[in-house]
């Protein structure tokens, strides 16, 4: 018989078999989750300094103001209180934005990132109060 006439099979164990297709199973399931589940709310941390500025993204040559809302509330005694500022669909992609907090003196509120940002056309915040102050952010978004 020539060398080419003979065959090796490998028998691979049912456990070993067993353990690949549930590594397989695993993986297809963290990559469905990974692509299908929906963008979480950015939570932007207010921190310990006294203005709870955020700031993100980086300003590029030619941008432009794209978008500026300057959200108001005052306070209620022992209640939160919010706002919610949406840009809506922009003519041109965001590279920056900062929120500004208008309280220096640590009694002033969290933004939260519920949409859009840098790299979209659009961004929408919801803004939220210390128990028993108020709000005043101002919200600016650059882009081309």
């Amino acid at each position: 018989r020539g060398l080419h006439e003979y065959s090796v099979e490998f028998e691979i164990p049912l456990e070993m078999e067993r353990l690949c297709v549930a590594m397989t199973s695993g993986l297809l399931v963290a990559l469905l989750l990974a692509v299908a589940a929906p963008n979480p709310a950015v939570a932007i941390d207010c921190g310990n300094n006294k203005s709870h500025n955020v700031f993100m993204g980086q300003r590029i040559w030619g941008d432009q103001l794209v978008f500026m809302d300057h959200p108001q509330k005052g306070g209620h005694w022992m209640r939160k209180v919010s706002a919610d500022s949406n840009s809506g669909q922009l003519s041109k992609v965001i590279n920056y934005i900062e929120v500004i907090d208008g309280y220096t003196d640590g009694n002033g509120g969290c933004a939260y990132l519920t949409s859009g940002g840098v790299g979209n056309n659009n961004v929408a915040f919801h803004l939220k109060s210390q128990r028993g102050e108020g709000l005043d952010f101002t919200i600016r978004a650059y882009g081309k």
